[in-house]
This record gives structure tokens, sequence and C-alpha cells, in this order.
């Protein structure tokens, strides 16, 4: 992938690769640095910064995502859905690095909870922005085991924090799932989601 000309061609031609579709290179610790250094210039209502992220290499994903696969089960409630959890993790781990994104609410701040989580959710958002302007591919998903309070303790992460997801970074392998163009998700997006406001 070749990495936008321009700021504004970067944001309108983001689009998200899936895990599955990706390959190495990722980026080296000094690109990385630059990902995640984009992400503490969020919008952050009295500079809490409570977004957090943790790097997960390969060589540590076999543990990540069998814990992952564990606690997506326990939420689900259905033991028998553990080897499918596993091995939809398994595409996944295609992607040549991951990133936790995560958001650590500070309950005596005067900052509502939820204005944390949105500060954080926006971080994460910049990660991925960052990573396509370098050239990257970058994805980011969930599932149930985010809910899941022993596999956020895990983390570092107390019950009214929030685990936002897992990026995914790496180098495109081909295209992916066919969609509409950046062009078109654009106009589809700005007719149904923008209007302008009347008293």
């Amino acid at each position: 992938m070749t990495a936008p000309t321009s700021a504004i061609e970067s944001l309108l031609s983001r689009n998200s690769l899936a895990g599955s579709f990706m390959q190495a290179p990722a980026p080296n610790d000094e690109q990385l640095r630059q990902i995640l250094g984009a992400a503490q210039r969020a919008a952050d209502h009295d500079r809490l910064r409570p977004w957090r992220f943790q790097i997960v290499r390969p060589e540590q994903y076999e543990v990540f995502y069998d814990r992952l696969a564990e606690a997506a089960t326990r939420v689900q409630g259905d033991p028998s859905r553990y080897e499918r959890n596993r091995d939809k993790y398994r595409l996944t781990a295609r992607a040549p690095l991951l990133v936790v994104a995560a958001a650590k609410i500070d309950t005596t701040a005067k900052v509502a909870p939820i204005e944390q989580a949105f500060a954080a959710a926006g971080a994460t958002q910049l990660v991925l922005n960052a990573a396509h302007a370098l050239g990257f591919s970058a994805f980011l998903f969930s599932g149930a085991g985010v809910f899941d309070v022993p596999f956020k303790a895990s983390l570092g992460l107390d019950a009214t924090d929030h685990l936002i997801g897992f990026i995914c970074l790496g180098t495109a392998n081909g295209p992916g799932k066919p969609g509409p163009s950046a062009e078109a998700a654009v106009r589809e997006g700005l007719e149904e989601t923008v209007k302008q406001w009347a008293p």
C-alpha cells in the first residue's frame, strides 16, 4: 500500500482490512511510536489521557488469543463455542502486530465517565488514521471478550474501565472483502448522516 500524499487524502481514503488479509511488515518501533503518538493528540477534556494501549507481539499471540477466546466463551455462556472463537482468532493472528485499546476511567474526576470513554475512542481512531497515513493497514475488532471482567483485570483494567478492542497492524495482502470505494463510502455517508440545522 502506498502512503497517502496529503492529510485530507489520508482521512478520506482510510478503510479497514481484516487481520486475516494482512502480512508483514508491521510498523517498526519508530513508526509505532508515531502511530501511538498520534493518539496523544485526541480531544481530551481536562487532559486526563484516559486511553491505554498495550502492544502484543506475534510470539505472545498463542497465549493472548487463548485467553481472549476463553473470555469470549465465558461471556457467551456456552463452552462449546470456545473452538469456534479460537479458530476466528487464528485468522486474525495473521496480522504481524496487535495493539490493545482501552479506556481507563477516573471515577473521581469531574469529567463524566462517558466523556472519558469518548476520548479514548477518539484516540483509538487516531491510531487507525496514523497507521493508514504511514502506508499500513489497520483493523479494529472487538467481540464478546471485551466485556469479560477477569480478562479486563488481566490487562490491568477495572470493572469500570472499557476494553475498546484490538487493533491489527500490518501490510495488506490482497484487497480484502469487496466493499464500496472510498469515494462512494464518503458520498453515501454524507447523504445519510449530515443535515443542515434549522430552528
